[in-house]
C-alpha cells in the first residue's frame, strides 16, 4: 500500500491520500499531526526522551505535493528538549509546531497517581460515507461505553502507512487520532456545517501502545462562530493523553 508521505532530505512529498474532508486539495489534519509526531520523536537527542507535548498551528491549508520542512532545537537540557518545526509550501509557511520532550526514566511511584485504566470494547463501525482521502484507510468503531462527561468515544486504526519502510508508531497514531476531536465531539451535522480546527495541542503522560487508539471527545460551540473541541486518548492499557482544538464554525453554502 502506498504511504501518505515520503521524506527526502529536507523535502516532504505528500501523496493525494493525505486529502482531508473540507477540501480535496487540502491535507487532513491527522496526516499533518502524525507526520509532525514522527519528525519530533525521531529527532536526535542527548538522552532518552519521550514526547510530552505537541502544539500544531495550522496557519493555512497544507497542500499535497512537495513541501519543505525544518526542525530547530530551541532548548537542550538534561531533562527536557524543546523543538520548533516549520512546514512550508511554495515559500509560504503552512504549519508551525512546537514540541516538548522530557527525559524518560523508570520510577517506583504510588499506583494511585497513574493515568486511569479504562477498558472499552469496539462496537459498531461508524458511518463510512465521508471516508475518502486520508480517511479511506482509517477504521473507526464506536466504543461500547464512554466516560460520562464526554459526547462520544470511538476507536481508531490507521491502515495506510505514513512512510515507506518505516512503522507507523503508536505516538503517530495517537497524534492523528487527537485531530478527530472536532468530528467526534462537536455533534454538528457534517452536511450542514464546517468545523475546521485551526490548531491542535496534545499532551502525553506516557508513551501510547498498540495500533488502536480510543478518543473520548466533547466540544463547546458558541453562536459567535468559534468553539473548542477536547478529548482524552486511550489505548489497551488505559488513558495516556489529552487533545484540544480551536474550531472555526461556519454554515455550508
Amino acid at each position: 500500500m502506498d504511504p501518505y508521505f515520503q521524506i527526502d532530505g529536507k523535502k516532504i512529498i505528500a501523496s493525494p491520500h493525505c486529502a482531508g474532508p473540507w477540501d480535496p486539495g487540502m491535507q487532513h489534519g491527522g496526516a499533518v499531526s502524525g507526520l509532525i509526531a514522527h519528525l519530533v520523536d525521531t529527532y536526535p537527542s542527548k538522552a532518552d526522551l519521550q514526547v510530552s507535548r505537541l502544539t500544531i498551528d495550522l496557519k493555512r491549508p497544507v497542500p499535497m505535493g512537495e513541501l519543505d520542512f525544518d526542525v530547530e532545537v530551541t532548548r537542550e537540557g538534561r531533562n527536557i528538549q524543546t523543538l520548533d518545526i516549520a512546514i512550508s509550501a511554495g515559500g509560504k509557511e503552512c504549519v508551525r509546531a512546537s514540541a516538548l520532550r522530557i527525559r524518560e526514566a523508570e520510577m517506583d511511584l504510588p499506583e494511585d497517581v497513574a493515568p486511569p485504566e479504562w477498558h472499552a470494547e469496539r462496537a459498531e463501525q461508524r458511518d463510512g460515507r465521508f471516508m475518502k482521502g486520508f480517511n479511506e484507510h482509517v477504521s473507526v468503531f464506536n466504543a461500547d461505553r464512554k466516560p460520562d462527561h464526554v459526547r462520544r468515544a470511538a476507536w481508531f486504526h490507521i491502515g495506510r502507512p505514513y512512510l515507506p519502510d518505516q512503522p507507523t508508531t503508536p505516538l503517530m497514531r495517537a497524534a492523528a487520532t487527537g485531530d478527530y476531536c472536532n468530528g467526534v465531539g462537536s455533534g454538528l451535522d457534517f452536511l450542514k456545517w464546517t468545523y475546521i480546527n485551526a490548531d491542535l495541542t496534545l499532551h502525553f503522560a506516557r508513551r501510547p501502545v498498540g495500533e488502536w487508539i480510543m478518543l473520548a471527545a466533547n466540544a463547546w460551540v458558541d453562536k459567535n462562530g468559534s468553539g473548542v473541541a477536547f478529548g482524552e486518548l486511550c489505548d489497551e492499557k488505559g488513558f495516556f493523553g489529552r487533545a484540544t482544538q480551536s474550531l472555526v464554525i461556519d454554515k455550508r453554502q
